[in-house]
């Protein structure tokens, strides 16, 4: 069995000056920091990532973290947003929560399940980071599901007992920050679309419209990064998604095409 660190071993009291800087934090880009101490010093995660669903068959991520391999994290999320979402054992259960028709948004603590893991889904988002356990945390909101997924390798070990029961402990306070920090870390788009762009736009996933609109705004894509509050990975991540499925090659296209209709 794996040392159990300092950081895995925080008893509460411990706990709250990383939840009073998570409160602090909400709605500001200091956020993701503050809520990944709060998790490192609850049960001594490696890899967390968030993903948002809001009810198409397409997956945002929020946020995506390596403490040990930053650079693997950008590339697991591709990996995951990119389609490898749909093999996950939880996906048909992130389904129904947008499917619900009750007021439930009680959190949901799952345990790695991997024997209902495809093969190629393990060895994508598991095998080369050497991650070896996970727990999911299923966050429904009133437009979105969000998913905390919490991670660890082969130097911390498996998620134990007392892990577990902490999460559960804290899953109704992470609820709760996550969905106000991402409920409002996700804006609306920069202004209102007109009718016509609104039209063109239709296609794509909530985060593809609105980096979309950011660029025919005049934003590069940096700077539309920089206000949606996501990796410039993952910004160019939307940007090929969105093009594709507007038929367009470039950003004069989609400036041309969204001005041609109106």
């Amino acid at each position: 069995m794996a040392a159990v660190s300092d950081e895995q071993s925080a008893d509460w009291p411990s706990l709250m000056p990383a939840v009073a800087e998570c409160v602090a934090r909400l709605g500001e880009a200091g956020f993701d920091e503050a809520l990944l101490t709060l998790l490192r010093r609850a049960v001594g995660i490696e890899q967390c990532m968030v993903f948002a669903f809001d009810g198409r068959d397409e997956v945002d991520c929020l946020l995506a973290d390596n403490q040990r391999a930053p650079q693997v994290a950008g590339r697991l999320a591709e990996l995951y947003t990119g389609g490898l979402f749909r093999q996950d054992p939880n996906y048909q259960r992130l389904r129904q929560l947008m499917d619900r028709d009750s007021e439930d948004t009680a959190a949901e603590v799952t345990p790695m399940q991997a024997g209902a893991m495809p093969e190629a889904y393990r060895s994508h988002l598991f095998a080369f980071p050497d991650l070896i356990d996970k727990v999911a945390l299923t966050l429904p909101g009133e437009q979105s599901v969000y998913y905390l997924n919490l991670y660890r390798g082969s130097a911390a070990g498996p998620f134990e007992h007392q892990d577990l029961a902490r999460l559960d402990a804290l899953a109704p306070l992470l609820a709760s920050l996550t969905r106000r920090h991402y409920d409002q870390a996700r804006p609306d788009s920069p202004q209102r679309p007109s009718a016509e762009e609104a039209a063109i736009l239709s296609p794509l996933s909530e985060r593809e419209r609105q980096l979309c609109l950011y660029l025919l705004r005049g934003h590069t894509l940096k700077t539309a990064a920089a206000e949606l509050d996501i990796a410039l990975s993952t910004a160019e991540t939307y940007r090929k998604r969105a093009y594709a499925k507007l038929g367009v090659p470039s950003k004069a296209r989609l400036v041309a095409l969204c001005r041609r209709q109106g």
